[in-house]
């Protein structure tokens, strides 16, 4: 994660406001934008795609600063917004990313009283080194860089004081800033982000939780080829601050500047973590966004977030085992069956198998050819069919589900398919998951690299 350049701390004041002030500022600028879009439609001719134009990036700018200075909940759907490549446009798009890796910070005196509140006594007087400035600041706090008493390298993670009460009347708000993208995203269904948000936000506020579940997957990929978890210090570590290793590297950004076949690489790493993940330890981290990855200097990914987590039992492996093995032997029939016994789709829908099939197949489009590129149009799509709420579409969405430990699976959509299509990753995914599947063999050289330094420990 790095801090933008030239941006301002915040006043010496905790994050704040009930619901109705929380949410007069978003009405402030549904107002402001609806006006600027009834300005666009009254003009003629060219003028008319001009002012259309000048309407998406005002409201751009308005939402990014906006969601930045109000954190919480608002910011992180300004962040999964973002990554919806295709379905925003290039303008509202390019402001929203400023989100994935950076936010206004708080001062220095909030944090002094977050250490106070927690330790009895300020950073300085536990780390050699606090460096001041954080380096990075998101959603719900932002990390500095820190040195033990040894000399060790770390980033400290320090929540904002008063983001646990902002976000509770955020998520009753919330759906008024998506509606704002909706502006020139039609068709988007605010309710299917709220629900995501509503069960992994929570679980984000409490670091020791998260601490816990960087420290299953620091295990699971020790040693491993091209994936990196940094390592945690509990024993300096509470409910609102996080102690890790210090990871240095380059934002995930700079891979943008990239050849294609190293994008094609990362996008490979990216994936196999994700689904390996999944099939060989049980677990999967659903906050794929571009803030969370590092790019190390020794060619490994640094994988740095572990708030959003969802651990999954062996009868749950088996199931999403049998949905992918009916798609790859082309069985629409097993197919239908197996997201039935998952609890994706409900039993007795009153629609046809291929009418199912022609809707609900874009979930996993990326494994049902040999190589895909992920583009923009593929992502956009996969979240268009996952969002529908008119149509065919929409009458099939009515009768799926998010079963019970599996909310966490839908930003998939939201974030993998939007990453690894900024990156126009291209690769034999469907080989790769066979890899997991069905326990084919390494279809890559990084399949190779992955399955001999990756650790079978699971029961999985």
């Amino acid at each position: 994660m790095g801090l933008r350049a030239g941006i301002e701390p915040l006043s010496d004041r905790a994050i704040s406001g009930n619901r109705l002030s929380r949410s007069a500022t978003p009405a402030r600028l549904a107002g402001s934008a609806a006006a600027r879009w009834a300005m666009a439609h009254v003009a003629i001719g060219e003028a008319r795609e001009r002012k259309k134009k000048q309407a998406i990036l005002r409201t751009a700018e308005d939402v990014t600063r906006t969601m930045g200075e109000m954190k919480g909940a608002v910011m992180k759907v300004g962040q999964i917004l973002s990554l919806m490549s295709g379905v925003l446009p290039e303008e509202m798009a390019a402001q929203l990313a400023a989100l994935q890796s950076s936010a206004p910070p708080m001062s220095y005196g909030l944090v002094h009283q977050v250490f106070e509140k927690e330790y009895g006594t300020g950073p300085e007087r536990l780390f050699r080194s606090f460096d001041r400035a954080p380096f990075a600041a998101a959603s719900i706090g932002q990390v500095h860089r820190a040195e033990l008493t040894d000399g060790t390298p770390v980033a400290v993670k320090v929540q904002y004081p008063g983001v646990r009460e902002a976000i509770d009347h955020d998520l009753a708000n919330v759906g008024m800033m998506i509606k704002l993208g909706g502006l020139v995203a039609r068709g988007l269904d605010a309710g299917t982000i709220v629900r995501d948000l509503e069960d992994g936000i929570r679980a984000e506020l409490d670091y020791r939780r998260e601490a816990r579940w960087q420290q299953r997957f620091f295990e699971a990929f020790d040693g491993h080829a091209f994936v990196r978890v940094p390592r945690v210090y509990h024993e300096l570590s509470s409910s609102t601050v996080l102690v890790q290793e210090f990871l240095r590297g380059q934002p995930f950004a700079a891979a943008r500047e990239l050849p294609q076949d190293q994008r094609n690489r990362l996008g490979e790493m990216i994936y196999r973590f994700c689904f390996g993940s999944i099939y060989r330890h049980g677990l999967f981290n659903g906050d794929p966004h571009p803030g969370n990855f590092l790019l190390l200097e020794d060619g490994k990914i640094g994988f740095v977030d572990y708030g959003c987590v969802a651990e999954f039992d062996v009868p749950t492996i088996e199931g999403f085992k049998r949905l992918i093995r009916a798609l790859n032997a082309g069985d629409r029939a097993e197919w239908r069956a197996a997201t039935e016994a998952v609890g994706i789709l409900l039993p007795g829908a009153p629609f046809t198998t291929d009418e199912v099939y022609d809707h609900m197949h874009w979930y996993w489009a990326p494994i049902l050819d040999d190589e895909v590129e992920f583009t923009p149009e593929l992502a956009a799509e996969m979240v268009r069919r996952n969002t529908m709420t008119a149509g065919i579409g929409g009458q099939v969405n009515r009768h799926c589900n998010v079963p019970a430990g599996m909310v966490f699976l839908t930003r998939i959509n939201f974030g993998l398919a939007g990453l690894l299509a900024g990156l126009r990753a291209k690769g034999p995914w469907r080989a790769i998951v066979k890899e997991y599947v069905e326990g084919a063999a390494p279809s890559t050289e990084l399949g190779r690299h992955s399955a001999a330094s990756t650790r079978f420990g699971s029961p999985i």
